[in-house]
């Protein structure tokens, strides 16, 4: 964060910041990893993570959600001020995880599991899945899922921790919780990815993906100023 005034943008709770994230994996700081490790970004009042502010202010001040009507959104993994928000500008707003036991959500959650869902073609305006790519073994078939239930023109944030100075980091042998913390960092994570070959695979499953970075318009709201968006629009035909 290049300024050292922070607002929270869901509370309006002025800084510092908390610290957040484990620090006791070296492979989180060898690796530079973005979106991870330990850093300020806990909002002191409402918790509000960084990772979570970075989608409220593309969506908000970007995008412009609240100026759209009708709109429906699948929010994966749903973060609780985001989730809060959310629901306010939508009617046809579904928040799932595919863990619902022993976790406490800010409103309601129902049971999805983002690589089988049970929605229709073509059923989503937006779908957000933050930081949940990263611990599914086979990341292809949940995009590939998330591709299938967007509408054409319709857009996908799909954010994970990033290395810029590494090859993805993926060990087919790691398969306990304690191994993929040394690994990776995170006991649930399945590997730790390049951006460029993040945006490879996003563009594999049929996405047209912009990598943009928008810390500097909004360097109060305590963004990670080397986290870059991922945003990722399906396009608005078929060519088959």
């Amino acid at each position: 964060m290049k300024s050292d005034y922070f607002e929270c943008p869901f509370c309006g709770s002025h800084g510092p910041l908390m610290l957040m994230g484990a620090d006791r994996f070296p492979v989180l700081k060898n690796l530079q990893v973005i979106g991870a490790g330990r850093r300020a970004a806990r909002c002191p009042i409402c918790a509000s993570t960084d990772k979570e502010r970075l989608v409220y202010a593309f969506l908000n001040y970007m995008e412009r959600l609240n100026s759209k009507t009708d709109i429906s959104i699948l929010h994966i993994a749903p973060e609780n001020n985001l989730q809060r928000w959310l629901e306010t500008i939508s009617n046809k707003y579904i928040a799932g995880d595919a863990f619902l036991q022993n976790q406490e959500f800010a409103g309601n959650v129902r049971y999805v599991d983002i690589c089988h869902t049970d929605f229709s073609n073509l059923e989503f305006d937006y779908v957000i899945c933050n930081h949940v790519i990263c611990d599914i073994k086979d990341a292809s078939v949940a995009l590939n899922e998330i591709y299938r239930i967007l509408k054409y023109g319709g857009m996908a944030i799909v954010q994970v921790p990033i290395t810029k100075i590494s090859k993805t980091v993926e060990y087919p042998e790691v398969k306990t919780k304690e191994d993929r913390e040394t690994a990776y960092g995170y006991g649930y994570h399945e590997r730790i990815y390049n951006n460029k070959e993040y945006k490879k695979l996003l563009m594999s499953a049929g996405f047209q993906v912009k990598v943009c970075n928008i810390s500097d318009r909004f360097n109060t709201m305590g963004l990670n100023s080397h986290e870059d968006l991922y945003i990722c629009r399906k396009w608005t035909y078929e060519t088959e």
